[in-house]
């Protein structure tokens, strides 16, 4: 379990299609919170499925689970190195369309 502050929310246009996943940046790690309860581990198992695909580790982004303490409550949630390089952007899907 990790516990996150406010000072390491991050919420620049970062946002799901749906708007209301919580995202937290701390020590190059980028924390995301469950809002609807499943979207963690959804990406978990899809980066795990990937590790046996033909891409490469680099071409898609490892998702380990991770349970969250912000505030007064506990949100299970996932966790990935930082892949944004120099001046990438998340873009989500709706976004992109």
């Amino acid at each position: 379990m990790i516990e996150l502050f406010e000072s390491d929310i991050k919420e620049e246009n970062r946002k799901s299609s749906k708007g209301n996943q919580l995202k937290w940046k701390k020590d190059n790690i980028w924390y995301k919170a469950d809002y609807l309860g499943y979207e963690g581990l959804a990406e978990y198992v899809i980066s795990r499925l990937l590790t046996k695909s033909s891409l490469k580790m680099a071409e898609f982004v490892l998702y380990d689970l991770e349970e969250i303490k912000y505030k007064t409550q506990t949100f299970n949630g996932v966790k990935c190195t930082d892949f944004l390089k120099n001046k990438w952007q998340v873009i989500t899907l709706e976004r992109l369309f």
